[in-house]
């Protein structure tokens, strides 16, 4: 074997890739997965560059494969579309009583593998097609809410252990928003940090972290404040891409952002493609599809005509981070748009097309040295409307993957509903 290859266990890698690059000294780490090795996640105590093993969660109690099963039970894809269950859970009713294999009176809770199959082996699959009902609904809101507490009872768990109110969350049950502003807004979480891709492919970041800290000989000293670290493309060859295909209706802007931020507050809708590519699952403003949030017929304008989404799924708003504390309860800094807010009533209806069924907001907060192209089209539409947000969301339609390169930009745009294209300085209609 090649002694420069170096081996990171799967959690440990989900662990340090949300804590070594947090910015905490010391925190609390939940780390809940579907499977990863023999195990399903583990909860850990970190100081300073160490990091201790607390509990291994087996995978006979995995929390991700619990919901996973839901979502297919629900006539979704397991392991792609839990995002979709944790929409719907809004519009349902959680039962206490429903998931009755669970046992909660431990030091974590824990999930009675038999008891688990035979509640599935009575659980109709509702079909391809068929209508959502109430039951659906009900079912969803269930999951959610059970997920939620195992993760409130789980990292209440480590602080009375660590005395630590930092939590770091990783794993793929950390792309769950709802849960993580569960947790944030609990009494024994002051501070928390979730990295923009959580899920499988930020071990690939973990696994960087740990080895550097083990030949370097302590952690890198580095903490995430944004995610753009794909490619990006230069004027020369967005050019190059038009023209290609004999585009004609195209031009080159002076202020992409204040062109573009005139068709929002129009209710256009455009699709941003700008600078390096976002590293994870969520558009952040490299790779989005941008509506107007105010206009409540937006969420429904997007998931119909462009992105091809079922019609009660949310979308979220990119807020100036000087602003966004005007519109939510308890804020907090959230650059990945992967924590669920609480919105301020009397403010929602200026986010309306943005804002969830339960008045919840999956925020981004965009600051001007991180993202200036996408903080200055922010800032130009709320010159325009008086708001600092736009609605944004992938910019991708549904079954594929969000757009890399100019050529993904054209033909996607060309295949879609959108409205316009914003790439780099050049605006784009049909």
């Amino acid at each position: 074997m090649d002694e420069k290859m170096k081996f990171v266990n799967h959690h440990v890698a989900h662990a340090l890739s949300s804590y070594y690059v947090s910015g905490f000294d010391r925190s609390n780490i939940v780390s809940l997965d579907g499977y990863g090795g023999s195990d399903s996640g583990i909860l850990a105590i970190a100081e300073g560059d160490d990091l201790r093993v607390v509990k291994s969660i087996p995978n006979r109690n995995s929390w991700g494969h619990l919901y996973g099963e839901i979502t297919s039970k629900l006539g979704f894809k397991s392991h792609s579309d839990e995002g979709k269950v944790m929409g719907l859970a809004a519009y349902g009713q959680h039962d206490e009583n429903e998931f009755n294999f669970i046992e909660w009176g431990g030091d974590i809770p824990v999930i009675d593998k038999k008891g688990f199959k035979k509640y599935l082996s009575g659980v109709t699959p509702r079909k391809p097609g068929e209508e959502l009902n109430q039951h659906h609904k009900d079912l969803a809101a269930t999951v959610q809410h059970t997920l939620e507490r195992a993760a409130l009872q789980m990292s209440s768990y480590l602080r009375n252990i660590s005395g630590s109110e930092n939590l770091c969350v990783s794993g793929g049950c950390a792309l769950n928003c709802s849960m993580n502003g569960v947790l944030l807004r609990s009494d024994h979480v002051e501070n928390i940090f979730i990295q923009p891709a959580a899920h499988d492919i930020g071990t690939a970041l973990g696994a960087a972290v740990s080895v550097y800290k083990d030949v370097v000989g302590h952690r890198p000293d580095i903490v995430l404040e944004h995610p753009y670290y794909g490619p990006d493309y230069t004027n020369e060859q967005v050019e190059f891409e038009l023209k290609k295909y004999k585009l004609s209706n195209f031009k080159k802007c002076n202020d992409i952002a204040r062109e573009t931020a005139t068709l929002i507050a129009d209710n256009k809708t455009v699709g941003w493609f700008q600078g390096r590519m976002e590293f994870g699952p969520r558009a952040l403003g490299g790779r989005s599809i941008l509506g107007n949030p105010k206009n409540r017929d937006m969420k429904d304008i997007v998931n119909k005509s462009i992105k091809g989404r079922e019609p009660w799924r949310p979308f979220a708003p990119s807020f100036l981070a000087e602003d966004y504390c005007d519109y939510v309860k308890q804020p907090y800094n959230s650059p990945f748009m992967i924590i669920a807010f609480q919105a301020i009533e009397e403010k929602v209806s200026e986010i309306a097309s943005a804002a969830h069924i339960d008045n919840t907001v999956r925020v981004q907060s965009v600051r001007k040295e991180v993202a200036p192209r996408y903080w200055e089209l922010i800032n130009e539409f709320k010159k325009i409307t008086g708001v600092p947000a736009l609605l944004n969301t992938s910019f991708n339609v549904a079954g594929q993957p969000i757009v890399c390169t100019p050529r993904d930009a054209i033909m996607t745009f060309f295949g879609c509903g959108l409205d316009y294209l914003a790439i780099e300085d050049y605006l784009v209609w049909k």
